[in-house]
């Protein structure tokens, strides 16, 4: 599995937009399109980050050796702007999904606090190219639970818990969730994570495949089953 981990997870997170779309097209319920629009963002993003492989290659066009000799010979930039992006369109998901008014504001809130300090980081340090926000993973891991719990405390009190199986929302919440709930111990030991220690290589790897696999065949049973019902 690990051989073929970037082509595993590429594939579910393909199957997890498509998914999406479909759902959308059959039942026109446009909450979710913001979500949808996420994942394929999530799929562009997995594809682009590859460029780096292409760069070892010894082209020997000008243009070509000027990317490789560049900042962006690296991913990094990408994914930092991918972070930044994720946060925002969670933050928009979730306070479109709520009708809590406090609730709103603060995932408002934290959106504009996250995106402000993250810009400010990125123009006064030369870390945008190297490497992410200070403790990123941690912060994204807090965020994103809060904006969970704020969805599962208003589906408790509203009457839609009677039918939160029917919900794709819930499906999707549920697995983000645990992805980051899972995900966050993993970059906590990064400092372990060296050539050396091949033992947490591998179980790093497996576990995040894994963990990847499950969440993106959530959100799609969620988009499966959901429409499923719908038609009932």
């Amino acid at each position: 599995m690990l051989n073929n981990y970037s082509v595993i997870t590429k594939t579910v997170e393909f199957i997890a937009a498509l998914s999406g779309t479909i759902y959308l097209r059959k039942t026109k319920n446009y909450s979710l399109k913001i979500f949808v629009q996420y994942l394929w963002l999530t799929v562009i993003v997995e594809w682009l980050g590859t460029y780096p492989q292409i760069l070892q290659n010894n082209y020997n066009y000008s243009w070509y050796i000027d990317l490789k000799n560049s900042v962006f010979c690296e991913n990094r930039w990408l994914y930092n702007i991918y972070s930044l992006l994720t946060i925002g369109l969670f933050g928009v998901f979730y306070s479109d999904l709520l009708s809590i008014k406090i609730f709103k504001v603060i995932i408002r809130g934290v959106v504009v606090f996250y995106t402000v300090f993250s810009i400010i980081f990125y123009i006064f340090t030369d870390a945008f190219f190297i490497k992410g926000l200070p403790y990123d993973n941690i912060l994204a891991s807090v965020i994103v639970s809060l904006f969970v719990v704020f969805y599962f405390i208003e589906l408790m009190r509203s009457e839609f818990i009677l039918i939160y199986y029917k919900l794709p929302s819930f499906y999707i919440s549920v697995a983000l969730l645990l992805w980051y709930l899972m995900v966050t111990p993993l970059f906590i030991f990064d400092a372990y994570f060296y050539a050396m220690n091949t033992q947490f290589i591998e179980f790093r790897g497996l576990l995040l495949l894994l963990i990847n696999i499950f969440t993106y065949l959530c959100f799609a049973f969620g988009f499966w089953y959901s429409l499923k019902k719908s038609k009932l």
